[in-house]
């Protein structure tokens, strides 16, 4: 396979598509990128020579519990349209999914791995496995590469809504039991181009993997050093707490173990930590603004 093979991205506008895009630009990979709603009308040539990477569900499913039957009846047979061109073309095909697959058992201290049962319990998990099925079933070269929950700058996710209500003066209740890994999109992004790399030069991996950010933590945890951090550029006006009933990570994803994408891939995990410093003083300064 071409070194300098295309990759289609398909994903609604999102923090994490453009995470992937500024990945893919600054590694000089050619790129496309397709809204979910231009799929019926996409031309097939596109994908010769080409890495499909397929974030619609991951995107859209983040801050829901899954999408009306009918819409996700037509994400299926969108994508096994797609499949079939995939196969013929010899392209390989990227979905990314999560962990809430798992979410209907105990998941274990360790986290979960890529050959445990699929017991999905929400209607996420429930219609992410089957998107799932689609590509473990493929007789092409699909990959499945399961996610925690994401991070990111953007207004309305759990970083920026945390500090908006401490500086707003409310005491914020959060979960301390619950734990998972949070996963900045800029790592996410950083993984799935490696994996990209990988493919454009020949690698045959395929079936499932995981990728979360080093570091489980529970949502009160994880606010307290956000809080940390923000305490070096604004002034907290409230406190948060811990409570068994409080928030807890949406969307809740239990721990991944993510050995196999290192052994196949050499993809280490880096923890979220490391990326929490500058999303944090990004968020600050846009609000002082």
């Amino acid at each position: 396979m071409n070194a300098f093979v295309n990759v289609v991205l398909i994903s609604p506008s999102s923090s994490l598509s453009d995470a992937i895009c500024n990945q893919l630009h600054l590694r000089l990979r050619p790129f496309i990128a397709i809204s979910p709603d231009d799929l019926p009308s996409l031309d097939a040539s596109l994908l010769v020579e080409a890495i499909v990477v397929d974030c619609q569900a991951l995107v859209e499913f983040q801050g829901a519990d899954g999408i009306a039957e009918n819409k996700h009846a037509q994400m299926l047979e969108r994508r096994e349209v797609l499949l079939q061109f995939c196969q013929e073309a010899c392209v390989p095909y990227i979905l990314l999914s999560d962990g809430r697959v798992f979410d209907g058992f105990d998941a274990p201290h360790n986290g979960c791995v890529e050959n445990d049962g699929v017991t999905a319990a929400s209607l996420a998990g429930r219609q992410l496995a089957e998107l799932e099925v689609l590509l473990t079933e493929f007789s092409g070269q699909g990959i499945v590469l399961r996610t925690g929950p994401l991070i990111a700058v953007e207004e309305g996710g759990f970083i920026s809504d945390c500090l908006v209500t401490v500086r707003g003066g409310k005491v914020l209740p959060l979960n301390d039991a619950i734990l998972s890994c949070p996963t900045p999109v800029s790592d996410l992004a950083r993984v799935v181009s490696a994996m990209v790399d990988q493919l454009s030069c020949g690698a045959l991996c395929r079936g499932v993997y995981h990728y979360n950010s080093s570091g489980s933590t529970s949502a009160y945890e994880f606010a307290e050093v956000v809080c940390a951090f923000a305490s070096q550029f604004v002034a907290p006006v409230a406190e948060i707490t811990a409570d068994d009933d409080g928030i807890g990570w949406v969307p809740s994803v239990p721990v991944l173990s993510c050995d196999k994408i290192l052994q196949d891939f050499g993809v280490k995990q880096l923890p979220w930590r490391a990326y929490l410093p500058r999303m944090v003083r990004a968020i600050c300064e846009g609000a002082s603004k």
